[in-house]
């Protein structure tokens, strides 16, 4: 499995926010580190990690949305909370043992981040660049 490799196709340019999207590819890569190494305290940790920082992340780019009066927010903001619910619910069921990470939820979180950069996000970053925003 290849992780995520930041490119300028991922940026929306907002500096806050390409910075966020580069610090969340970096928590799955040491999330794939950390499985490929064996270790479950590490993998814990950067679970914890991860669950904290994609609620940071979304607050910051919800803000954003709400402060231009983006018209995708609720949207946009239902698809952060099913992916901040699906994500707590792994966390959960690994510290309970019920769950083990593997490469099909590293696959997932690929995916999911790139997805939502590319599509979702994309749409807010062409709108406050149609309105000057940017």
């Amino acid at each position: 499995m290849r992780p995520i490799v930041w490119n300028e196709s991922l940026s929306v340019h907002i500096q806050e926010i390409d910075l966020q999207h580069r610090h969340l590819i970096g928590l799955v890569a040491g999330l794939q580190n950390a499985l490929e190494a064996g270790e479950r305290d590490a993998l814990s940790g950067v679970l914890r990690e991860l669950n904290t920082y994609v609620r940071e992340h979304f607050t910051a780019e919800e803000r954003w949305m709400a402060r231009y009066d983006f018209p995708g927010l609720a949207a946009h903001a239902d698809a952060h909370e099913a992916f901040v619910e699906n994500l707590l619910r792994f966390e959960l069921d690994h510290l309970a043992g019920q769950a083990q990470v593997s490469d099909e939820l590293l696959d997932y979180l690929m995916a999911w981040i790139v997805d939502h950069v590319m599509g979702m996000d994309q749409r807010y970053a062409r709108f406050f660049a149609e309105k000057g925003v940017l």
